[in-house]
């Protein structure tokens, strides 16, 4: 294994079990069995490390999901899998870290999302990312508030946060574009 992969691995074990402020590369390398010359030849610093980490995690099936409802469940997953160590990063000073990622896994499925609706084909580029960055933006800020904030957290109350939404709301913006586009109201 890879000695990135090897610390990668190692601080989301530790983050499980304390919080970030607790973990020193020290403690991280004396896990792995590495010397500290070793974790600083890979990375500059404990936040370097969890950057890598959240750039290669992914949520399963997450590629696979064809709405807003079944995207909230695969995130909703891979925390459920990954409570302690989301938990620790959400009540560090690397939160950012995580919203990002959350980020861009709903950019990418609104991306994808966006392009099922065939009216999208009559939008420009900028148009169409203008409204995945929307919705992701708000997901993201939901999804991060109800992480966050609530004590005991549920699939059921994730998707409570979202209620005020309703199916279809992708293509029913793509539609509004058009129509303006075509009224010249741009």
């Amino acid at each position: 294994m890879k000695t990135e992969r090897k610390l990668a691995l190692a601080l989301k074990s530790m983050m499980a079990k304390y919080p970030l402020d607790e973990i020193s590369v020290v403690k991280l390398t004396d896990k792995c069995h590495i010397n500290r010359q070793s974790f600083y030849y890979h990375f500059h610093d404990i936040y370097d490390l969890l950057t890598l980490l959240f750039l290669d995690e992914r949520i399963e099936g997450i590629d696979k999901v064809k709405n807003e409802h079944e995207m909230l469940e695969a995130i909703y997953r891979y925390y459920d899998q990954n409570t302690a160590f989301i938990d620790a990063t959400i009540k560090s000073a690397a939160k950012d870290l995580f919203g990002e990622f959350v980020f861009n896994n709903c950019y990418q499925c609104f991306t994808r999302f966006i392009e099922s609706v065939e009216l999208s084909k009559k939008l420009d580029k900028n148009h169409k990312k203008n409204i995945v960055r929307y919705y992701s933006s708000a997901f993201c800020s939901l999804i991060m508030t109800y992480l966050e904030s609530m004590k005991n957290k549920t699939l059921k109350g994730l998707l409570s946060s979202f209620d005020f939404l309703s199916e279809g709301e992708v293509a029913r913006s793509v539609q509004v574009l058009i129509q303006k586009n075509l009224k010249g109201d741009n």
